[in-house]
């Protein structure tokens, strides 16, 4: 498995995965554009034009995971990092922004958020199955298929557990194949324009059967946590047969 949060221009090992959950980045944290080669640190470092280190806020006794009111309270507070040039260290700078614009710039590696005086707008980091697109959906499933498509965040632990019991059931009881699907494309929304966190995905779990009832039953059995009786499984993704 890589050790590398996908969908960042940055290089972010797993460990990172509660400070981009949380969007919280503190003190100490080191980044670098990309994986560092070998084990001399001391002399692979100079491969690099500039890497970042966190100044502020100091480390904190924070959750171990991440939910969308600690995501987007922390949006907007403050951070300071350095800016570090391993050939040129006089050109060391220190830039205070928000955790926001740090999130952002190590994402799309682009310096211009921290020029943005108006403050940049929280990204989508949670989407309801509700929004999943059925029409596309629909057409990535083969005939006398079924698929059951779920919204993964890869660096939720919830998440990343509840779609590991889906893989484990179905693959336990049925043939089965999944892909990974573009968030964009496969989310209906009325704000064309937003912005998805990068963490954020699809995945569609093609099974090879017709018994909507049986495959529900199966998903019902990890899935349900409540009274008897009151499961939807559309509250946990979609399920479509073709």
């Amino acid at each position: 498995m890589e050790n590398r949060i996908k969908g960042l221009k940055w290089h972010l090992p797993l460990a990172f995965k509660d400070s981009l959950g949380q969007c919280k980045f503190e003190q100490g944290d080191v980044i670098y554009p990309k994986k560092m080669e070998g084990k001399n640190w001391g002399e692979n470092i100079k491969e690099f034009d500039f890497l970042v280190q966190v100044k502020s806020p100091t480390r904190s006794q924070s959750t171990a995971n991440s939910n969308l009111d600690v995501f987007n309270s922390n949006w907007n507070s403050s951070i300071i990092f350095e800016k570090i040039y391993p050939k040129n260290p006089d050109l060391n700078r220190k830039i205070e922004t928000t955790q926001g614009a740090f999130y952002t710039f190590l994402w799309k590696n682009d310096e211009s958020v921290f020029e943005n005086k108006e403050g940049l707008k929280p990204i989508v980091t949670s989407i309801s199955t509700k929004k999943i697109n059925y029409d596309f959906i629909k057409t990535k499933i083969p005939t006398n298929w079924t698929g059951f498509a779920i919204i993964v965040d890869y660096v939720n632990d919830i998440s990343l557990s509840k779609r590991q019991l889906v893989e484990d059931i179905l693959t336990q009881n049925f043939n089965v194949k999944s892909e990974k699907l573009e968030i964009k494309k496969s989310i209906s929304l009325d704000n064309e324009s937003s912005n998805f966190s990068p963490t954020l995905g699809l995945e569609l779990f093609l099974i090879e059967s017709m018994d909507v009832t049986k495959i529900t039953e199966h998903l019902k059995n990890v899935l349900f946590k409540g009274v008897k009786n009151r499961f939807n499984i559309n509250t946990h993704g979609l399920l479509i047969n073709n």
